[in-house]
């Protein structure tokens, strides 16, 4: 290995660990209210109220999304009652599933936290190696972990339902994700097409963010190997 040149295992553990720090950081940003009002059917939608059809507008379902993502990440304790009563929005099938939902974050939290002290080790390694091989590493790493993500983007592009149930099958093996439609009011509230366009939309901000750092990288790797040259 060359000087200022990073070795496969010093890229591949950069690109691990920023592939997933990157994700994970970006599943925060996608669940947001502000997401999911851009992605909410601007015509609301019907949910079942103690039994009965009520149509509820696009304030109505940001506000329960973000009670229901409040309880998720951990900030919260207990899931939305349906508007207007004090009866829980979600039947009790759906607040179990729910309840494996926030298991799942509390997991992700701890894969997160171990992603970005590998990473900020591997920079500090690779800083301590001067300026060019670290450029040289970011460049790398951020774009095998760009092709990585781009992938599985482009796979749930063209292929949603299947990847979509597959995801559950890891991560729900008991399998309490599959509801009825027509009486479900957390298939009202987060139907199919917000989770395609979710998955697309963190695949499209993690893959920008990352040739963002790739073309710094590049820049600066041009740089200082015309700098070390003279």
């Amino acid at each position: 290995m060359s000087a200022g040149r990073p070795g496969r295992l010093e890229t591949i553990g950069f690109a691990v660990a920023f592939a997933l720090a990157g994700v994970l950081l970006s599943v925060y940003v996608v669940a947001g209210e502000g997401i999911y009002a851009r992605l909410a059917d601007p015509a609301g939608a019907v949910i079942r109220v103690e039994g009965k059809p009520k149509a509820v507008d696009r304030g109505t379902l940001v506000e329960l999304h973000r009670e229901t993502l409040r309880y998720l990440i951990g900030d919260g304790d207990r899931l939305p009652d349906a508007p207007g009563t004090r009866t829980p929005l979600f039947d009790t099938n759906e607040r179990g599933h729910m309840a494996d939902v926030r298991t799942v974050f509390g997991g992700m939290r701890l894969v997160l936290a171990a992603a970005l002290l590998g990473l900020t080790w591997r920079v500090a390694s690779a800083a301590r190696r001067g300026r060019l091989h670290f450029a040289r590493l970011a460049r790398r790493g951020a774009t095998i972990a760009a092709a990585l993500v781009a992938v599985v983007a482009i796979a749930a592009a063209v292929a949603f339902e299947p990847l979509f149930l597959a995801f559950h099958l890891v991560f729900f093996p008991q399998g309490n994700f599959l509801f009825d439609p027509a009486t479900s009011n957390l298939l009202a509230l987060y139907p199919l097409p917000y989770w395609y366009g979710v998955t697309l939309l963190l695949g499209a901000l993690f893959v920008a963010s990352a040739g963002l750092v790739a073309l710094v990288g590049t820049v600066v790797a041009h740089r200082s190997s015309i700098h070390s040259k003279t």
